[in-house]
């Protein structure tokens, strides 16, 4: 069965979550006792303002983004070094053997710089084992053990790339997953709590009552809370 990735149900961006929540503090150490019996104890107020921490302490998408980026250009690297290696090979059987004949075609490096992965790695593969069975019949052209080295090398480290990359791609997927699901868990909270509060000055005092809508800005005269981003 496949894996079903969760779906945001927060209706703004989990930066403008998080702030929110964070601008609720004051209201809730204000109206604690006003809460209590409308079932939000003290106990629950602690935990949606751990919860909210906690959730400030992940690693925004914006982070998860540019490790990916680097992760991608690492890759793109070792891909380059890998087709400019292996082109370097064929540009000397090429001085012996024409690109149509079969005597080129053996060493199975045609177009790579179009090649998927596999089939890049394939080539490195190819070209390095019959440039080494028919080294000598390709000395006189400039082919060396040095050049099939150096494809064997980046061919090595493109193949080590594509699985520290996968094994990245995983772990930001799993890491973006579980921001989530506890920004999911965030909102369903922060609605309750919200609901609650509205409830408890709707008939009063409008204005508190606002402080309680969910996607309010923040009501003057009462201080933000505010924590940074660790």
């Amino acid at each position: 069965m496949l894996h079903q990735r969760p779906v945001a149900t927060y209706p703004f961006s989990q930066a403008a979550l998080w702030q929110r929540c964070l601008d609720l503090f004051p209201s809730l150490d204000r109206d604690a006792a006003r809460l209590l019996p409308l079932g939000v104890p003290a106990a629950r107020i602690k935990k949606f303002k751990d919860d909210t921490d906690l959730f400030g302490k992940m690693d925004p998408d914006t982070v998860l983004v540019q490790e990916g980026a680097v992760v991608t250009d690492q890759k793109t690297a070792e891909h380059d070094a890998l087709v400019t290696s292996i082109q370097q090979v064929m540009a000397h059987i090429e001085l012996k053997d024409d690109p149509r004949t079969a005597g080129y075609k053996r060493f199975g490096a045609a177009n790579v710089s179009n090649a998927t992965e596999a089939e890049l790695h394939l080539a490195g593969v190819m070209v390095v084992k019959q440039g080494r069975k028919y080294l000598t019949d390709y000395a006189g052209v400039g082919l060396t053990k040095d050049l099939l080295d150096a494809v064997e090398t980046n061919n090595g480290k493109f193949v080590e790339e594509l699985t520290t990359g996968k094994e990245a791609e995983n772990d930001r997927q799993a890491a973006t997953d579980t921001r989530i699901v506890a920004a999911n868990a965030l909102f369903a909270e922060l609605t309750g709590i919200c609901a609650a509060g509205n409830t408890s000055w709707r008939f009063e005092d409008q204005t508190k009552a606002d402080e309680y809508v969910v996607d309010h800005a923040p009501v003057a005269g009462i201080a933000p809370a505010t924590k940074p981003v660790e």
